[in-house]
């Protein structure tokens, strides 16, 4: 044999060898369960969560030995977008290949459950909708640690899959969470413009903009008019907010929980030459130019 031949010869054994190392290492990973197995605990797969997530969380909480093996198990047998939502409860110790099973059958213990926040509610609506879903919520402790975090204007309405044992703090962190993520997001190269002074003004005029208008379109035309408004140092006077018919400039604090259009608007208002509005009985918004326009408009759209 020349030395060519020996040293492919090597070249196949060493492949081989590694080959069945790595064999061994998988099928001892698969077979084996970690001694430290969680029994009798849950596991909750949350909305929005990769496949990469679920396994790191499985190995740290030692369900599994490896989350490498996991992913690659999963999506050879090409059910990674098979994991449902929910609660999966852990009676007794299982081998990676049953926990795969049991995560991918489709059928989790304990559904999570689905709670859809809409644009423009106020936080005390949202304990109330909350409440309606999970009955151990309790709507005192949720409005109060709202206030304490400052969260108001910044639970951001979405759909969420909760646990029914979810407590209301946790709740109150998961939104923020979701409206810090969804500003920065879309909104991270976005200037605030004068007279806005920062994030929490975009956030109070967007909570105004949710009560006064319902449509993008529409959204953007008022958010001029009331920046506008708020350059020339008038009162705002929307209905929305009763406090800027007695005082100047925008509210203390938001007035609801806007959502992503209503903040865009903000940041995408129409510059007119419009400064007053109503929205008339025919549910169509109506723009002046100057107040004796607005009032003939009252009269002919609200009367």
């Amino acid at each position: 044999m020349n030395l060519k031949d020996k040293k492919i010869l090597n070249i196949i054994v060493g492949s081989l060898g590694l080959i069945f190392v790595i064999f061994l290492i998988t099928f001892w990973s698969s077979r084996t369960i970690p001694s430290n197995f969680p029994m009798g605990t849950n596991f909750v797969v949350e909305e929005g969560e990769s496949l990469r997530s679920i396994s790191l969380r499985l190995q740290n909480e030692n369900y599994i030995k490896s989350a490498l093996l996991f992913r690659a198990w999963v999506s050879f047998l090409g059910r990674d977008r098979h994991i449902q939502l929910g609660v999966y409860s852990f009676d007794k110790p299982l081998v990676l290949g049953a926990v795969i099973k049991k995560l991918v059958s489709g059928n989790p213990d304990a559904p999570l459950v689905s709670l859809t926040i809409p644009e423009g509610s106020s936080y005390t609506d949202i304990a109330n909708l909350i409440k309606k879903e999970l009955p151990n919520f309790s709507i005192d402790i949720f409005n109060k640690k709202v206030l304490e975090k400052n969260a108001n204007g910044k639970l951001f309405p979405s759909t969420y899959y909760l646990l029914p044992s979810t407590k209301e703090e946790r709740i109150v962190d998961i939104m923020v969470e979701t409206f810090n993520k969804k500003y920065s997001t879309s909104f991270s190269n976005s200037k605030i413009d004068a007279p806005l002074k920062n994030k929490e003004d975009v956030i109070i005029l967007a909570s105004i903009l949710e009560g006064e208008a319902k449509t993008s379109v529409d959204m953007k035309m008022v958010a001029g008019i009331l920046l506008k408004r708020l350059t020339l140092n008038m009162p705002l006077q929307v209905d929305a907010a009763k406090e800027t018919y007695s005082k100047r400039g925008l509210p203390v604090n938001p007035i609801n929980n806007p959502g992503i259009v209503a903040m865009d608007a903000v940041f995408n208002a129409v510059d007119s030459s419009y400064l007053y509005y109503i929205t008339g009985k025919d549910g169509i918004m109506h723009y002046s130019k100057t107040f004796e326009e607005h009032k003939r408009k009252i009269q002919k759209y609200l009367k």
